[in-house]
């Protein structure tokens, strides 16, 4: 039975539709659409219900998923002890980050990693979704909040500092809201359906809502591009910051809670040469990449 048929019927069934399983398997709606088919043809069962809302398992369907599940766990485990006893490096590891770490820190942070392992093949997932990695939607993944799920193994890398910047040319036409009983006068740039930034604030006491955002989007770099464009105030990593020279940072009488960053995998990590060469190094350059000096 061809592996490819298992893998698109456990992708339907945790995901319920065809489209979001091709999305993660990174192939085409109708090669999912024609693997549930042909497993269906070969095993005489009908796995899913096709409905309005998507697809649902019927009975028997749910009742395989359980060998399903298992067939996936002794493959992950078969790659895993191959790659344990490898005395080389290769195969692929997919790293899981927001937007903002994927665009603007990672890439300084994977040149050694690369170039010490020639044979090894690096996937970046840029979402600012948590990948779910007990699912492997991820190998590895850097996470800005204390991951909760016991089965993983975290690292806690440092705490980012955080502040609200904008363009020099905006603090010229805001000349007279330079204080912090001006605050609330600033225009300033948020996430729109996410409520990542919000949900966040309300952790330290402050209480935000979505209207507070003149300006919204839910990608963090086109909401730093905003600010660099002078449309108004953004919440950024100093260190991301630092490297704009014409942004400006807000003087405030309080300190924005800094952004704690960890380094997370499955337990995986244990067994799995290459995970473990990853996870080191990756964890090492990004200690390297915020303790550098910007200049």
């Amino acid at each position: 039975m061809d592996w490819n048929l298992i893998r698109s019927y456990l992708m339907v069934a945790e995901h319920g539709s065809t489209l979001k399983a091709s999305r993660h398997l990174e192939v085409t709606q109708s090669t999912i659409s024609r693997h549930l088919s042909e497993l269906e043809k070969q095993l005489s069962v009908r796995l899913f219900d096709r409905r309005k809302t998507g697809l649902a398992l019927t009975d028997k369907g749910q009742e395989l998923l359980a060998y399903a599940k298992q067939m996936d766990s002794v493959a992950d485990q078969l790659q895993s002890q191959a790659s344990h006893f490898s005395s080389t490096v290769s195969g692929t590891v997919r790293i899981s980050a927001s937007e903002i770490l994927a665009v603007d820190v990672l890439p300084h942070c994977l040149d050694d990693i690369v170039n010490d392992n020639p044979d090894l093949q690096i996937e970046l997932v840029a979402s600012n979704e948590a990948a779910n990695l007990l699912s492997r939607e991820a190998d590895i993944a850097l996470r800005m909040f204390k991951p909760q799920q016991q089965d993983l193994i975290s690292r806690h890398l440092l705490d980012i500092p955080t502040g609200f910047y904008a363009h020099q040319s905006y603090f010229e036409k805001h000349a007279n809201a330079q204080t912090t009983d001006d605050f609330s006068s600033h225009r300033f740039i948020g996430f729109d359906m996410n409520t990542l930034f919000i949900d966040g604030a309300k952790r330290f006491g402050m209480k935000l809502k979505r209207e507070d955002f003149q300006i919204r989007t839910d990608s963090i770099c086109v909401q730093n591009q905003c600010a660099l464009a002078g449309l108004g105030l953004v919440g950024m990593q100093d260190k991301l910051a630092q490297r704009q020279p014409e942004l400006k940072k807000l003087d405030l009488d309080f300190d924005l809670p800094p952004l704690p960053l960890y380094v997370v995998a499955q337990q995986e990590l244990r067994s799995s040469r290459k995970l473990r060469v990853v996870f080191d190094s990756l964890a090492a350059k990004l200690l390297e990449f915020y303790s550098e000096p910007t200049h």
